[in-house]
């Protein structure tokens, strides 16, 4: 195994011991709504639309060099 895998690994494993850790509900308000959602939700889409924004850099970034 490479480097980067085991560091995806132990990366993976440290996110998933910090959304457990976190059930409490917490308050989110967007424009005019408000509601009650727990942390690991919140925790959870704020990860994965970091990664879908970076996946979606990456791959406009590479399209450009192949031109």
């Amino acid at each position: 195994m490479d480097y980067k895998r085991i560091l995806m690994i132990i990366l993976g494993v440290i996110f998933l011991i910090v959304l457990i850790q976190n059930f409490q509900p917490i308050s989110v308000e967007f424009l005019f709504w408000e509601i009650e959602v727990p942390q690991i939700i919140m925790l959870f889409l704020s990860a994965l639309l970091g990664f879908i924004i970076c996946y979606i850099w990456l791959h406009i970034r590479g399209r450009r060099r192949r031109i």
